[in-house]
This record gives C-alpha cells, sequence and structure tokens, in this order.
C-alpha cells in the first residue's frame, strides 16, 4: 500500500518557515509541515532517550517497547476495563506465572535432583494463555490502522524509539485519540510473546560484527552494549518492569510529534492538545534531567579484534567521531560521502572496481547514534583470492590519500550533488522529512539543524574536510575487526565450546571488549598444545565456574 505516495509529487522544498512548532502544556513539542490539498498524513513519534539509556536491568526494554506496544493496533489492546476478568488482570496472573517458572528453572539448574514445579506451572501457564487467546479470536483480529487504509511501524535507536504511522487525513481525530490511550493504559499484552522472541533472536543470530566493533572501540559506554550479553536480565524482565519504564522513558518532554501532509495548525492544534495534551507531565521517579551517560575513554589507542562468523570474511574498521553538535562532524560526513557515496565512492572505484580486492564496501557514520560520540564504520567483503590483511591494507592507503593529497575537483562536486540527492529524497518522503526532523532534535538538540546543516555542508572546503579526517581517522582512534569465515572445514565442535564458555566467563569479569576477546584467543591458544583428553577436563572444569543460567 502506498498511501502517500502522491505526497511527493506536489511536495515543495521545506523551508525553516514552513514548519510550525508548538509545545503543548506538558511539554510534547510539535512540529507540523503542512501539505495542502492532500488527503492524507504522515505522523512520527519521537522519543528521545533509545537503548542508550536503559539501565542496564533493562537492557533491550526499546526493542521490546517497539515490537510489543507498536507492533500492531487492535481494539483488545485499547481495553480499560480492571478487575477479575479482565485482560489486565489476566496479563498480571501471566507475569506471576512467568516470574515463578523462571525461578523453578534456575533452582533446576542448581540443583537437578530438587522437586521441580515447572510442569505444573506450565501446565497453568498454558491455561491462562488459552483464556487470553479466547479473548482475542473472539473476534477476527484487524489493525485498527490497516482498517483504515493506514500502516505503522516502529524502529529502536540507540537515541530514540521512532513510531511512524501513515493515515487518511479523515482519521486524525481518531489517530489522537488511539495514541493517547495507547500511551496511558501501556497495555503490552503480547509481552512474553515478543520477549520469548527477541531472545530466540539473539541466541541464534551469534556473533554479530557491528555489536563486536560497537564494544570494541566503545568500551563501558551504553553504545557499545550489545544486547546478547544481558540475555539473564532480559529473561527476567517482567511486563511491570517495561511498564514502569515507558511511563517515564515516555514522558511528555521527551516527546516529539511531527506532522507531514493534508493538515493544518488552526484544526489540528486543539485536537492535540484535547489528546496529547492530557497526558501527565509530572509522573512519580521521572527526573527532568536526561540521566548521565558514561565518557568514552580518550585514551584507547589503536585497537585489534578478531572473531569468527559467518559464511564470508568481513573486514570492519571504525574510528571514534565526535558527536553530531561537534564543528568536526560535518566535515566527517563529507569525508564519508567522498570515500563511500554509492558507486561513484572512492572505496567503490579503487577497492572494488580498478583492484578488485573487495566485493562491496559499505560506509556509516555516526554508529550506533549521533548524540554522543560514536563512529564512522567502513565494511568491507573481500573477493575471493584477497586476504583481510591485504583489503585492510589497500583501505588505510585511501584514508591517507583523502587526508594529505589534494581533492579532485570531480571528486568534490560528485560529493555535494549526492548531498543535494539525498535533501532531495527527504523532502519529498514525508517519512524521511519526518525523521530527519525528529532526529535532528534528538541528536543535534534543534530541528532546525535540518536545514541549517544543510547550508553549512555546501559552504565547506575542502581543507576543513581533510583536517578533520586527519584528525578523527587516525590510529589512536581506531578499532578494527577481522571477521573470518566460520567454515564447516574450520569448525572444531570441542574449540566452539571451549571459545563459547571462555567468553562467557570473561564477560563477568572484562569489561573491555578488545580485552575479553585478547583473553579468550590467548587461552584457546593455549588449550590447542594440550591433548584432547586435557582439552576436555579443562573445559568440564570451565563449565563449572559459570552461572547456571549461562551453562
Amino acid at each position: 500500500m502506498l498511501l502517500l505516495a502522491t505526497l511527493g509529487l506536489q511536495a515543495q522544498t521545506p523551508h525553516l518557515a514552513d514548519v510550525q512548532e508548538r509545545r503543548l502544556a506538558n511539554g510534547v513539542r510539535l512540529l507540523l509541515v503542512e501539505r495542502r490539498g492532500l488527503n492524507a498524513f504522515h505522523a512520527t513519534l519521537v522519543f528521545r532517550g533509545g537503548r542508550a539509556e536503559e539501565p542496564p536491568a533493562l537492557a533491550g526494554a526499546t526493542d521490546l517497547l517497539a515490537r510489543t506496544l507498536y507492533g500492531s493496533t487492535w481494539s483488545e489492546d485499547l481495553e480499560t476495563a480492571k478487575g477479575p476478568g479482565s485482560l489486565d488482570a489476566l496479563l498480571r496472573e501471566e507475569e506471576g506465572l512467568l516470574e515463578a517458572l523462571r525461578v523453578d528453572q534456575l533452582r533446576q539448574r542448581q540443583d537437578p535432583e530438587g522437586t521441580a514445579q515447572g510442569p505444573a506451572l506450565g501446565a497453568r501457564l498454558w491455561t491462562l494463555h488459552q483464556s487470553v487467546r479466547a479473548r482475542f479470536s473472539s473476534a477476527p483480529l484487524t489493525d485498527l490502522y490497516a482498517a483504515r487504509g493506514g500502516r505503522m511501524t516502529a524502529s529502536a535507536g540507540a537515541d530514540a524509539l521512532l513510531v511512524q504511522i501513515e493515515l487518511p487525513a479523515d482519521a486524525f481525530e481518531f489517530w489522537c485519540r488511539t495514541e493517547v490511550q495507547r500511551l496511558t493504559l501501556l497495555q503490552l499484552s503480547r509481552f512474553s510473546e515478543v520477549r520469548a522472541a527477541l531472545m530466540a533472536e539473539l541466541r541464534a543470530q551469534g556473533p554479530q560484527g557491528p555489536a563486536l566493533l560497537q564494544g570494541a572501540a566503545l568500551p563501558g559506554h551504553p553504545y557499545g552494549r550489545d544486547l546478547a550479553d544481558h540475555l539473564p536480565a532480559l529473561e527476567a524482565m517482567r511486563r511491570s518492569d517495561l511498564q514502569a519504564w515507558a511511563r517515564q522513558a515516555f514522558r511528555p518532554d521527551r516527546l516529539t510529534l511531527v506532522l507531514v501532509g493534508g493538515l493544518n495548525l488552526e484544526t489540528a492544534l486543539p485536537l492535540l492538545d484535547r489528546s496529547f495534551g492530557t497526558l501527565p507531565a509530572g509522573l512519580v521517579g521521572a527526573s527532568a534531567e536526561d540521566p548521565l551517560l558514561p565518557e568514552i575513554p580518550a585514551g584507547l589507542g589503536d585497537r585489534r579484534i578478531q572473531a569468527t562468523a559467518g559464511k564470508t570474511p568481513e573486514l570492519l574498521v571504525g574510528w571514534r567521531i565526535p558527536p553530531r553538535p561537534h564543528r568536526d562532524h560535518l566535515a566527517l560526513r563529507l569525508a564519508a560521502g567522498l570515500l563511500g557515496s554509492g558507486p561513484s565512492g572512492r572505496l567503490a572505484q579503487r577497492l572494488v572496481r580498478q583492484k578488485a580486492l573487495a566485493e562491496s564496501v559499505e560506509v556509516q557514520v555516526d554508529v550506533p547514534g549521533g548524540r554522543l560520540p560514536g563512529l564512522l564504520v567502513i565494511r568491507a567483503v573481500p573477493t575471493a583470492g584477497h586476504s583481510l590483511a591485504e583489503l585492510e591494507g589497500a583501505l588505510h592507503t585511501e584514508i591517507l590519500r583523502l587526508q594529505q593529497e589534494p581533492i579532485p575537483a570531480g571528486d568534490w562536486q560528485r560529493a555535494l550533488t549526492q548531498i543535494d540527492v539525498d535533501q532531495l529524497r527527504i523532502q519529498d518522503e514525508p517519512a524521511a522529512l519526518a525523521r530527519a526532523l525528529g532526529l535532528a532534535w534528538v541528536e543535534a538538540g534543534d530541528w532546525r539543524q535540518a536545514d541549517q546543516e544543510l547550508q553549512r555542508l555546501r559552504n565547506l572546503g575542502p581543507e576543513a574536510v581533510q583536517a578533520a579526517a586527519r584528525t578523527w581517522l587516525n590510529p589512536s582512534h581506531r578499532t578494527t575487526l577481522w571477521l573470518q569465515a566460520d567454515t564447516e572445514e574450520s569448525r572444531d565442535p570441542l574449540e566452539a565450546e571451549t571459545a563459547r564458555v571462555l567468553k562467557a566467563l570473561a564477560a563477568t569479569r572484562i569489561e573491555d571488549l578488545a580485552q575479553r576477546e585478547h583473553m579468550v584467543s590467548e587461552g584457546l591458544r593455549q588449550l590447542r598444545m594440550l591433548s584432547i583428553e586435557e582439552r576436555q577436563r579443562t573445559l568440564k572444569l570451565l563449565e563449572a565456574q559459570l552461572a547456571p543460567e549461562k551453562r
């Protein structure tokens, strides 16, 4: 369905004057871009915070909310009834049974000979799930927005939770009522199944290159957190824990509504005031200040890690770069454009076409976010017959050329043209425009930066870009990951299991991922010198040191 396909055809280049801003009394910020004559609107809800502000005990909360609260819009989830027999009562009972079952499973791991209550608890939980399903299956489950010709998506990021919704203009009042009821109730009816699905995904996916790189490059910082390392906390999280966190994380002063389409401020503002304006501004335990996050250590130096995962080898190199408000950030964004702006970028031309060292090259800025110091990441896949070392050497040669050699006029013009093309796409696509405005507010502190940064980018000269590249794209800010292919021929089951146990042990004692990986690789190197029987005995001794839930 392309409800808003016509928006791009009639879009005008949005200037700051086209964005109308208002603040509701409770702190909700409203940004509205009117597109006259259209019969549809796009709404983006931007909740500032995201994964970076999750406490360790609630790691994964933003992902769970994106999937549970905004996975669909069913009338049953908007039920306000309380007391015996209500959906709320059933969900509370489910929470108690799930916690009792989790505790019993932990007890069984510690004492396999003890009396197990799991079967009885499981039977009660199954009966309860049948009661919940009966409530939802009494009538066809139809998404309320889909029934009105709309759609909704939600994405969890390091800096924010973004919810994007498209609907006909005549559904605006219905949308206001529905979203406020959703935020007021925080029903989270599918919490247990969504949490189970997320945990299964994390267990099945194995080591992921970006997560390994971020953990090594940003140690001890929420930007470097790998959710797979927090599975016990995720398993212990309760529905009521997630509700309590959401009430604080979704405070009105942390919410910006971005509306693009066939709406005007004169008619929209009263409806928004009567709906979103009623969300309580002062919640018990809520702080008006953002949480204080740890600083990333400045003297980390050049770091290297190796891992085995996937079917093809990959090279990932990340440089720690300043946050979006920093004066060098735009120059680094343009440097990334010169290196990797699609097929015309330097890396694609030289490493892929001319030298045939790489099958593909990708450049990303602000990984995993831009509100705090993050990473500029280059990810490359070597062609058959070429090693990761060969590809890495060629990549660093291109970085040095960018830093030292004059930038050809053709390369510079292509990078500027790509900026204009990207901006035209943002202007023509309501979802992209709303996202750009929302992220500018989250990352840079002001939605106006979405337009002002474009002007500053055009005014930058090649010298400024090279100076920023020399300052930030150097070994003192660099982390390199060699991701070797995990093939059947290279896989040793005993070594793979030993590596898993060593990593689990190291995770409980060493926070720095690079040091952790070094300890594991050194331990494996020493174990290879032992006989099979000695390695098997060593593995059993190591497993005995693990907590029961991690065995």
